[in-house]
């Protein structure tokens, strides 16, 4: 017990000592902006238009007009391989996105110079736009000719490895983020239950919910890592059909109770997760909701969706265009009815006239009362959010190097068993918690918490050093593995965890999963340090340099603290 004491005690003093050469550059994403804090300002909506001192999402919704708000509701495709086109359409109704098809796409020159045209256009306009496409791999592949695919979802789920699907995800995300997308409508959350189901197929990532629900998890964890919007489809579950939607309306006739022990399982596990975007089926839920399809039913949405799973990210549809609504309800009355039932944004694909179509019946519909200007707040609330989350711009992307790119496309869907699955969930579970300003084994924040809740729950420390350079004290508690650094305040500027399940982690596993850190450094007293920018904090990985390098320790700490302290 003293040799531990003592051990962690030293390494107290010595790592801080190392964190005046750790700060670096800003933060490549910052995700303190979470969706989940919607629920909260919703409540401040009134009819019209409010005022916050407080609020900068408020505050750039209120510099929107009516229109401008709707055309926030609206995400459009459009005919072509050059913008003029898509200007247009963000010309006449300030759309909050686009979407692109194969029939857009002819070599990857042509399509960095029309995502780039389609941004430099939309600087006329107040927000960023989602460029969006639907890029799952496999059989729906939206890369231009010479981009190399990587594998269905299928594929990937057969390997049974969250690690390989996040690398897939976040390859993804690499590649449609050198050609300028910020939004990807995948991955596809639906079970193939049924064989007769061609339209998902090898599009799913297994016939179980278990499998459906681990492997998606981490393919939307690496896109999401690669800061681009995953958007999970297609809720409540489009895998036991046998009619595509495309062409036809889809009926299940599964009730409710089915549903939750079978399909809803993966949609539930990714809410938990954090899903951003979540769209919504053209598939008629017969014992749901009989007479709308579940993209235009409140009971679906609104009722099962929002208040039974507790969803509060972004909801879409699936494209208005298709077969499903065309063939049986009136496009102008569908989008209506699906924005009262909960959707937030309208995805139509195909047809300028039937962006103008939508467009036009929810203006009217709103002016003669048909839709509150409070659903139109609320909805656009939560789509500035999700673009402020991810930092979406108007910036233009620079030529693709297609050799390069395919380098490590090869090198992403190379199947490598190295991290397990439990490798895998630790690596997730440092991630969020650093988010959250944590670390995995104390539920205390970094500069929200103080020593005082600390020694409430845990008693006395162990063993506790003042460090001068730091103008701080480091406390040990051994038993859990974890050091902690206070002022004099006794706010926490610094938790380190040393929990012996981190040894199962390699230098390779953190920056696969992580990235390339923001700093990479070897110490004098023989120690690598991986660091990495997480909002406006830092996470610290420290690997001493033995015959056998796996990771000793990690921290999350406020590197403005050190720069106070340092300069006092």
């Amino acid at each position: 017990m003293k040799n531990n004491i003592k051990k962690l005690s030293m390494i107290a003093i010595s790592s801080f000592i190392l964190l005046s050469g750790c700060i670096e550059v800003k933060a490549k994403k910052n995700e303190s902006t979470a969706i989940e804090s919607q629920n909260n300002t919703v409540s401040k909506f009134k009819k019209n238009v409010i005022v916050s001192k407080t609020d900068p999402i408020l505050d750039e919704l209120n510099k929107l007009t009516l229109k401008e708000k709707i055309g926030q509701m609206i995400i459009a495709g459009f005919d072509g391989t050059t913008s003029s086109n898509a200007d247009t359409l963000l010309k006449n109704y300030k759309l909050g996105g686009v979407i692109l098809f194969g029939t857009n796409i002819k070599s990857p020159s042509q399509l960095v110079n029309l995502t780039n045209d389609i941004k430099t256009y939309n600087k006329n306009n107040k927000v960023p736009l989602f460029i969006s496409v639907d890029q799952e791999g496999g059989r729906v592949n939206r890369m231009p000719s010479g981009v190399l695919n990587t594998p269905s979802a299928r594929t990937i789920g057969n390997k049974n490895n969250m690690q390989y699907a996040y690398n897939i995800g976040n390859m993804i995300s690499k590649e449609l983020s050198s050609f300028g997308f910020n939004t990807d409508f995948s991955p596809v959350f639906d079970i193939q239950s049924n064989p007769k189901n061609t339209v998902i197929g090898d599009r799913s990532f297994g016939t179980n919910s278990s499998i459906v629900s681990k492997i998606g998890e981490g393919m939307m964890d690496g896109i999401q890592k690669g800061n681009t919007i995953p958007v999970i489809k297609h809720f409540p579950g489009h895998g036991d059909t046998s009619v595509d939607s495309h062409l036809e309306l889809p009926i299940v006739n599964k009730d409710l109770s089915s549903l939750k022990k079978f399909e809803l399982v993966p949609f539930n596990n990714a809410i938990k997760n954090h899903a951003d975007m979540m769209m919504v089926a053209h598939i008629l839920v017969k014992k749901v909701d009989s007479k709308y399809p579940a993209s235009m039913s409140k009971s679906v949405i609104t009722d099962l969706l929002r208040k039974q799973y507790g969803y509060n990210g972004v909801v879409i549809t699936d494209d208005m265009s298709m077969g499903a609504i065309a063939k049986h309800y009136n496009l102008s009355n569908a989008a209506v009815t699906s924005i009262n039932a909960g959707s937030n944004i309208i995805l139509i694909g195909h047809g300028n006239e039937n962006v103008k179509t939508i467009y036009n019946s929810i203006y009217t519909a709103v002016k003669n009362h048909k839709i509150s200007e409070d659903t139109i707040n609320k909805s656009v609330y939560k789509i500035l959010s999700l673009k402020q989350k991810y930092k979406l711009n108007n910036n233009k992307v620079q030529t693709v190097n297609v050799t390069n790119l395919n380098k490590q496309i090869k090198k992403a869907v190379t199947y490598n068993n190295e991290t397990s699955n439990k490798q895998y969930l630790l690596l997730k579970n440092i991630s969020t918690k650093a988010n959250e300003g944590k670390i995995i084994n104390a539920e205390f924040n970094v500069m929200n918490s103080n020593i005082d809740q600390v020694r409430e729950k845990w008693g006395k420390e162990d063993s506790s050093v003042y460090v001068a350079a730091a103008k701080g004290t480091y406390n040990t508690y051994t038993k859990r593995n974890v050091v902690v650094g206070y002022q004099k305040d006794h706010l926490i500027f610094e938790l380190r965890s040393f929990d012996p399940q981190l040894k199962n982690l390699s230098i390779n596993n953190i920056k696969i999963y992580f990235g390339s850190p923001s700093s990479e450094v070897t110490t004098s007293n023989k120690e690598k340090i991986l660091t990495y920018s997480i909002g406006s904090k830092k996470l610290k990985f420290v690997f001493p340099l033995k015959k056998q390098i796996v990771l000793d320790h990690y921290s999350i700490y406020n590197p403005n603290n050190v720069i106070n302290n340092m300069s006092n």
